[in-house]
């Protein structure tokens, strides 16, 4: 009877072995299979950034993040459908060339403007923080340039679309809101261009455990900056930024909404461009 029963708690060791020994090998092929085709996607989409002065890879990645928005608000249709009918309403009614005066006061309501409030033209651009084309707009200081020859005529505000498939971009967005919560409007502006200089090109992003040694060397309360960052509190506010930017059919980043004040007429521009490409359509929009 010892004996059987000696030889039953073997057997039984013996199985539970080969079963942990299986899931152990099915696991780790899984994982092995996970990290090769992350390896790959991430091989794709490096080579396409590297050339983002050729058209054609160009148009492929604004496919690419057309497809990732529609994924994102996919996703939050069961959370917040009212969201999505506001969305859906706006675009069906796209027949006009000038904006909605609710439209135009939403976007401009709590939102840091550089320069004049009274300038005739307004630039309103939709980035995201880990895309390569607007880190190219950003740290060749095009708008910049732009609104230092035109003071007295043009404004400028920065808001945050960042697309799903950048992985640090959504806290970049929320790290950036914090900083212009807890300190002046100026340094949200600051935050958001240090982050573009010195993000590393070549799919090499930027440390998310650096946004908050950023914050604090912008005199803002470390302690503070951590709790709204670690706790989501401008969650609602990057969301908000990114349905305002669906409103307006923006399928891409880096994307300029240019907008005459006086009578609502705006353009869109999308793509990283030159200078006098954008002054011209400023000029434009002007008349």
């Amino acid at each position: 009877m010892n004996m059987f029963n000696s030889n039953a708690q073997r057997n039984t060791m013996l199985m539970v072995i080969i079963v942990l020994c299986t899931l152990t090998i099915i696991w780790t092929n899984y994982m092995f299979t996970q990290s090769m085709v992350t390896d790959i996607s991430d091989k794709l989409m490096e080579n396409e950034y590297k050339k983002i002065w050729w058209k054609e890879n160009y148009m492929i990645m604004q496919e690419i993040q057309r497809r990732e928005i529609l994924w994102y608000l996919d996703n939050i249709k069961n959370e917040k459908p009212e969201l999505i009918k506001e969305i859906l309403e706006k675009q069906n009614d796209n027949s006009s060339d000038a904006l909605d005066s609710n439209v135009l006061t939403d976007l401009k309501k709590d939102t840091f403007i550089k320069w004049s409030t009274w300038a005739l033209v307004s630039v309103i651009e939709f980035s995201d923080m880990e895309c390569e084309f607007c880190k190219t707009q950003h740290t060749n200081w095009i708008i910049d340039k732009l609104l230092e020859k035109n003071k007295e005529n043009l404004n400028y505000s920065f808001k945050n679309f960042p697309l799903p498939a950048h992985k640090n971009a959504q806290k970049e967005a929320e790290a950036a809101k914090c900083v212009e919560n807890l300190s002046w409007w100026d340094k949200y502006l600051e935050y958001i261009a240090t982050v573009f200089t010195d993000t590393k090109s070549g799919w090499e992003w930027y440390n998310l455990e650096d946004l908050s040694t950023l914050a604090e060397k912008m005199w803002v309360d470390k302690m503070k900056f951590d709790d709204c960052l670690n706790n989501n509190l401008t969650k609602t506010k990057v969301e908000k930024e990114f349905v305002q930017g669906r409103m307006l059919w923006i399928k891409s980043v880096p994307t300029s909404l240019i907008i005459n004040n006086n009578t609502w007429k705006y353009q869109i521009v999308s793509e990283v461009i030159d200078e006098a490409t954008l002054n011209s359509i400023i000029e434009e929009v002007s008349k």
